[in-house]
This record gives C-alpha cells, structure tokens and sequence, in this order.
C-alpha cells in the first residue's frame, strides 16, 4: 500500500507509534480483563452447575421422600382393612391388588402370615407362594421381623430382576399380629421411581441422574445405555463420605470429569446422584466468549478507527513540518511555513519556532548570496552572478547584446591620484552604467576596470546605443579626479555573433581592444569599427 509502509533506515513514523502502542494498549487489556474474566466465568459456572445438580438432587429426594411415605402410608391403609376383616390371609388377597392401587404404584403385592409363609400374592409377581414353607426372599423375612413400616434392601427376586419391598404390620382387631402385607418394585421394569428420574434426566441437557444404594452400588438407572458415564462406588463413598460434602468434581467409569450432587434419602439410606459432564462448562463458556467476541470485536474496531483518526489528526502537523524540514535539507526554500495556528499546543509553538529560526537562516543565507553576488566596491553584479545569469541561458540562441568596456589609461589613475581615487572612480562609472542601463538591462562589474552590460532580447543596434549613451556620459561628466574620465567600449550580440555566452563575450572583448587600439574613448562593434565624433 503506497504511503503506508512506515519503517525506513530503521525509522518510525509518529502516527504508525501511536496506533501500535494504542492497538497494544487495547488488546492487551482486552486479553488480561478477557482473561480474568473467563477464570472468573468458569469458576462461577462450574460452582453453578454443581450447586444446580445438588438442588436437583434435594428436590429428587424431596420427591423421593414423600413418595415412599405415601406408598407406606397406602400399605397402611391397605393393612387396616385387611386386619379387620378378618379371617385366613388367604382369603383376603383378591383385595390386595385393588386396594394398592394396581400396578400404579407397585409392581405387585403380597400377603405373608407371621412365620413368613406367601400366603397371596397378585398375578405376574414372580415369588413363590407358601404351603407351609417361608418365602425364600431375605427381605420377606426381615419384613415380618419389623415392629412398623419397612423398606428392605435391593433383592433379586425369582424372575432375576433386583427388586425393592415395602411393607407394613397386619394387626387384627383384637392387636393381634397377622402378618404384612408388602408391595414390590421391580427396578429393572417401568416404576413410579423410574418415571421420576427419567423426567430428571431430561430437564437439562447433557444431565444424568440414577439411584444407589449405601454402599454406592446403582439401584436405578434410568438410561442403562449410559451405564458407563456413572461415578464408580468407591469414588462415591470416597467423595461424599456420609453425605458430609454436597457436590464435587469428579471423574467417572470412562474417566471423563463430571459435576456431580449428592444426596442421601434419609428413610430408606439410599443415594440420589445428580450429574452432568464437565464439557457442558466449557460450552457454555464458549457460548458467552462468542457473545462477548460479537460485541468486543466490532468496539475494538472502532476504537481502533477512532485511534487512528485521532493520531492521523495528531501527527498531521509533525508530518507537515518534516515535510518542509526535508524541503529545507533538499536546498529549497521555505516559502510558506506549514501554518501559522494550530489547535495542538506543541505543534503550534514548533512551528512557530521552526518559521523563525527557518527565516533567520534564510534571511542570513540570502545575505550572504547577495554578498557572493555583488562587488563589494561599486555595489553592481559581480562575475559569479554574471555567469550564474548565463547558466540560467545556457541553451543559447536567446536574443540578447552584451557590452564589455574598461576605464581608459586607468593605471594612469591609480598612478597619479592613488589607489583610492582610483576606487572613487570605479564606483563613479558604476552610477552612470545604473543610470544608463536602466531597470531592462543589467550592469556587471567583471574584473578590475572592466565592466560589462547585458541586454536581455536587444539586438546589436540597441546596444550600441547605450553604449554610446554611456561613453558620452562619461566624457561629459565630471570625476572625482576633477578630469573626464573615458571608456573604450566592445559590442556583440547573440546569435549574430556566437551562439554561446563565450563566443559573444570573447567577440564584444576583440571589438573593446579594436576600440583601444584605434584610439579610446570609442564604440566599436564586433565586426566593424564605429566611430562617433
């Protein structure tokens, strides 16, 4: 890009600094704050995320609570009627099933007498009946040694299937003990429990949630196709010891970091696992860093357009003045400072200092030209500016006469009235060649007595015209020696006589020793002698 390639000879330009340390300071607060900002971010969704599966898993347990106390509170209800019936147990079981609600709540009831002995059980619960034989089932057994309600440990029942019972006292109407009836859920089949948590599972994305028992062990999984996304039971037992800690980072069966919560049902000593992956964290983080990128990116932008259009406002000034520094180091002058005001204080009080002390310089330098160029005796032209007039013209063939003429017998001067006449008389021939010449024509003192006169776009004829003018005036007038003072004088004219300045010079100079030594006090053209009385 033309112009924007800054870095030259290992120099910097102002506004290309500015942006860099503008764009520098920008995204380098951007990064620490962004920075910050995320740790903060992922600290505070990590606890959130923990803190939202412990709450799952209270209100899992809440539900958990009171459902099993509404299931005992119906094995009750159930055990009431019964035990006022009367009569063998056996007698009673067409009630059982209707009684507890069906295959609502539990997967099947039973009716077991004080010793043990399955004395009903409903339609398609796989438990072998009695005949004078106790229930092989561990948990009936427990069930009937129990003074109240009673929920039994996980059991594998006769079709394989780990199942739970809850139970509760039979008491006859004289307090009589009966026996219990019991309600069975089967953990492996569709229940009321899984039902419970497979709506959890589903009420956030990525979240899983199972039961377990005290020793850590899964009780009910509602997803078995993720069996090996659950927390193994040591790590369980380790991380929430006694249901002491709440939630935990923690890794599963895969090894994949999950955020889990914990809680303990306190009737029946069971777990309630409530966890999600650890990635969700990170997408969410990644969501609300492309929220925050869709806002910061395009402000950075134009903090930066800003940035630049401030800089470009506060280096135009400086670029202003190297502009004409370098001008000035280039030998040309300075013609017009860069501005006289300007709204930056700075740039203002530099510019006014680089106009003075420019001017200074300028003043002094064209002085000192001036001097170069001027006779400091007679205040005409010197040679230096006479050549510098020719190189200006160098292409030749300009229209022009050129005069070359010298004070006569002026060693004759020097010799009898002293050096400073002779000076006096010098400067007395400069006024009248000013006088004469004019403003159109420019007068040279050469060298010593010699004197020469350019006519810019004038023709011989024209000059010996003045020529003549000067050489009458000079007779005519009175020197400072008090006597006339003459002068021979030499004409050319180009292109009639050369067509560079040494040809024309070189001829007038032949014409001005033509006119000496034919007299003085002539007028002689380059290639013929005039002569006027």
């Amino acid at each position: 890009m033309p112009g924007w390639v800054q870095i030259r000879r290992g120099h910097i330009k102002f506004h290309v600094l500015l942006i860099g340390l503008l764009a520098f300071s920008l995204a380098g607060t951007t990064a620490i704050l962004t920075g910050v900002a995320l740790s903060k971010q992922n600290d505070s969704l990590t606890e959130s995320i923990l803190q939202s599966n412990f709450e799952g898993a209270r209100n899992l347990n809440v539900a958990m609570d009171t459902l099993i106390d509404l299931m005992l509170r119906d094995l009750g209800s159930a055990a009431k009627v019964i035990g006022g019936q009367g009569g063998p147990l056996e007698r009673q079981a067409e009630y059982v099933g209707a009684m507890l609600g069906g295959r609502r709540m539990f997967s099947g009831a039973i009716l077991a007498d004080p010793a043990g002995i399955l004395c009903a059980v409903t339609p398609g619960l796989k438990m072998r009946t009695g005949k004078g034989e106790a229930a092989a089932e561990p948990a009936v057994r427990r069930a009937v040694e129990q003074q109240g309600p009673f929920v039994s440990e996980p059991f594998t029942a006769a079709d394989g299937h780990r199942s739970v019972l809850l139970s509760h006292p039979l008491i006859g109407d004289e307090g009589m003990r009966l026996g219990i009836i019991g309600g069975v859920i089967d953990l492996e089949e569709r229940n009321v429990f899984s039902d419970l948590f497979e709506h959890a599972s589903k009420s956030k994305n990525g979240t899983y949630v199972y039961l377990v028992d005290g020793g850590g062990q899964v009780l009910l999984n509602p997803d078995a196709g993720r069996g090996d996304e659950v927390i193994a039971p040591e790590v369980l037992r380790r991380t929430f010891p006694n249901g002491a800690v709440r939630y935990a980072s923690v890794r599963n069966i895969e090894g994949t970091e999950v955020l889990a919560g914990y809680l303990v049902i306190p009737k029946v000593g069971w777990g309630i696992v409530y966890q999600s992956p650890a990635k969700v964290v990170d997408e969410a983080q990644g969501m609300l860093i492309k929220a925050q990128l869709a806002w910061m990116l395009p402000l950075f932008a134009l903090m930066l357009l800003l940035s630049l259009w401030v800089t470009r406002k506060l280096a135009a000034p400086f670029e202003s003045l190297t502009a004409v520094a370098r001008q000035i180091s280039a030998g040309r002058r300075m013609v017009d400072p860069p501005f006289t005001r300007h709204w930056n204080y700075e740039a203002h009080h530099l510019a006014q200092a680089m106009t003075w002390a420019v001017g200074a310089l300028q003043h002094r330098a064209d002085r000192m030209s001036e001097q170069a160029r001027t006779d400091p005796l007679t205040g005409l032209a010197n040679r230096a500016c006479l050549e510098e007039r020719v190189a200006e013209d160098a292409a030749g063939n300009h229209l022009y006469s050129l005069l070359v003429l010298d004070i006569d017998h002026f060693k004759s001067v020097n010799d009898v009235y002293g050096h400073q006449m002779g000076d006096e008389a010098l400067v007395h021939l400069a006024r009248i060649l000013n006088l004469e010449a004019g403003e159109e024509n420019l007068a040279f003192r050469y060298g010593g007595e010699e004197f020469v006169v350019l006519l810019p776009g004038k023709g011989l004829e024209e000059g010996l015209h003045l020529a003549e003018r000067i050489r009458s005036r000079m007779e005519c007038s009175v020197s400072p020696t008090g006597n006339p003072i003459t002068v021979s004088i030499g004409a050319a004219a180009c292109p009639r006589h050369g067509q560079i300045f040494g040809e024309v010079f070189e001829r007038a100079d032949q014409a001005l020793y033509h006119a000496k030594r034919n007299g003085r006090n002539r007028t002689a053209a380059a290639e013929e002698l005039v002569h006027v009385g």
